[in-house]
C-alpha cells in the first residue's frame, strides 16, 4: 500500500546519483563549525589540533576539529561565528572518548542522552543536536520515525545511507528506541525505493518493532506530510510530531550515534548529495562537518556560470554560502528561474498541492490571514503556479510585516 498525505508536488524528474556509491572526502583547506552565542573556545588560537581533538563548545554541547590542522578562534564570517580550522598538510587523529561497551538493556535513557550530548550527534534533518530532542522526548513517545525519503528528488544520499550502512542504520534505531521508550520503529521512503526497503529487510526482520512505509513519490515529506502519511493526522501551527508521541529523525542521525557509541570517535563527518543542473561532476558524498563551499564545489568541479546554491530542496530551500551547515542534506546548483508573472487565473492550482489544504491565493486578497497563521512554508504552491507569482515570498513578506506591526 503506497501512503499519501494530502496536496504536495510531484518530481519532474529523478535523480541520476541513486546507483552511485558515497564518495569520501578525507580533508579540506579549511572547515568552518557553526558557533552559537554562548560558544566559548577550549583549545588555544594557534595552536594544532588533531581530527577529533576538542575545539570547544555550544552551550553543553561539545565542537570537535573535523580536520587536523591550525585552529583560528572563533571568528566571524558573512554574518556567522565559526570555530574554525585550517589545514596546512597536517594530519593526525585523536580519540577522547572511549567505545560504547554496555548492552543497550543496560543504558538508561539518560546514558543514550549523555552519549548523544558527548559525541555531537546532531539530526541531519533538523540541525538540531540529538540530545536536545531526546531530553524533549522523555515525556513520553509511541513511535520512532526514520525519514528516508530524500528532502529533494535530485537527492540520493538518503537511499545510499539505507544501502551503504545498514547495519548501522537498524542498530541506531534500536537504541533510539530503547532511549525514547517507543514501542516500534517506522522507516518511511518513497515507494519506488526497492533496494532500500530490501536492505533494511534484512537487517529489520523483527516485524513486531519495524516498519516499512511506502510514500507516494511526492514532496515535500516536512512532518505535516509525514504525519498524515504515516498517522492520517494533521499538525497544528506551532506543533510538532513529537507533540502528537512520534519522534522524527534522519537515517545520517541513527547511523551516526549508533557508529560514535561503537568506535568511541565523535560526529566528524556529513553525508549530503550535491546535484542540479548547474553544478559540473555531483554525487553522493561523505564530506568534513563544516567543509567550507569553495572547497565543496571545487571538488564538484566548479559551478556553471550564473548558478548558486539551493540548500535542501528547491521547493522550499534557500541559498547557502560559507559553509556546509549541521541540517543539509542536499546542495541544489540552480540558477535564477525567470517566469513570466501574469495575473491569478484562479486555476485553483496552489490549493490543490498545499499539505495544510489552504488557497495560497488568498494573499493577493486583502485578507489573508489564515495562509499567515497555518502556512509551513513548504513552497510547493509557487512552484507549481502557473502564472510565475511568487506567492512563498509574497506569504513571507506579508507575515514580516504582521510582525512589525
Amino acid at each position: 500500500m503506497i501512503l499519501d498525505f494530502p496536496g504536495g508536488a510531484r518530481p519532474t524528474e529523478r535523480t541520476r546519483f541513486g546507483k552511485q556509491n558515497t564518495l569520501t572526502v578525507d580533508s579540506c583547506s579549511a572547515v568552518c563549525l557553526r558557533a552559537d552565542d554562548d560558544a566559548e573556545a577550549i583549545a588555544r588560537v594557534g595552536a594544532t589540533v588533531l581530527r577529533g581533538g576538542l575545539l570547544g563548545r555550544n552551550g553543553e554541547t561539545p565542537v570537535y576539529a573535523s580536520i587536523a590542522g591550525s585552529f583560528r578562534g572563533i571568528l566571524e564570517i558573512e554574518g556567522n561565528r565559526y570555530f574554525v580550522v585550517m589545514n596546512g598538510g597536517e594530519t593526525g587523529e585523536e580519540r577522547i572518548h572511549s567505545p560504547e561497551t554496555r548492552a543497550i538493556t543496560q543504558m538508561t535513557a539518560d546514558d543514550v542522552i549523555e552519549s548523544a550530548k558527548k559525541f555531537a550527534i546532531v539530526d541531519s534533518r533538523s540541525g538540531v543536536p540529538l540530545w536536545k530532542m531526546l531530553e524533549s522526548a522523555k515525556k513520553g513517545c509511541r513511535r520512532l520515525v526514520v525519514d528516508c525519503t530524500e528532502s529533494d528528488p535530485l537527492s540520493a544520499i538518503n537511499y545510499r545511507l539505507c544501502i551503504e550502512r545498514t547495519r548501522s542504520l537498524v542498530g541506531g534505531a534500536k537504541v533510539l528506541l530503547h532511549a525514547t521508550g517507543a514501542l516500534k520503529c517506522v522507516f518511511a521512503a518513497e515507494h519506488y525505493r526497492h533496494a532500500a526497503f530490501a536492505a533494511i529487510s534484512e537487517y529489520a526482520d523483527d516485524e513486531k518493532i519495524f516498519a516499512l512505509a511506502q510514500l507516494d513519490e511526492k514532496y515535500p515529506y516536512g512532518d505535516n506530510a509525514l504525519m498524515y502519511a504515516l498517522y492520517v493526522q494533521e499538525l497544528k501551527k506551532g506543533e510538532t510530531a513529537l507533540d502528537r508521541g512520534v519522534f522524527i529523525v534522519a537515517p545520517e542521525t541513527a547511523i551516526a550515534l549508533y557508529e560514535a557509541m561503537l568506535y568511541g570517535m565523535p560526529q566528524l563527518d556529513r553525508f549530503i548529495t550535491v546535484c542540479g543542473d548547474g553544478v559540473r561532476k555531483g554525487g553522493n558524498m561523505r564530506v568534513p562537518r563544516g567543509i567550507t563551499l569553495h572547497d565543496l564545489i571545487g571538488l564538484c568541479g566548479g559551478l556553471e556560470d550564473k548558478h548558486f546554491l539551493i540548500e535542501n530542496s528547491l521547493l522550499s530551500g534557500s541559498p547557502i554560502s560559507g559553509a556546509l551547515s549541521d541540517g543539509t542534506r542536499a546542495l541544489v546548483a540552480a540558477k535564477p528561474l525567470k517566469r513570466l508573472r501574469v495575473p491569478c487565473i484562479s486555476c485553483g492550482r496552489c490549493a490543490e498541492v498545499c499539505p495544510v489544504r489552504l488557497l495560497p491565493s488568498e494573499i493577493l486578497a486583502l485578507d489573508g490571514r489564515d495562509i499567515l497563521k497555518h502556512c509551513i512554508s513548504c513552497g510547493a504552491c509557487e512552484y507549481i503556479c502557473p502564472s510565475g507569482i511568487p506567492l512563498l515570498g509574497l506569504i513571507k513578506k506579508a507575515a514580516s510585516r504582521k510582525e512589525e506591526a
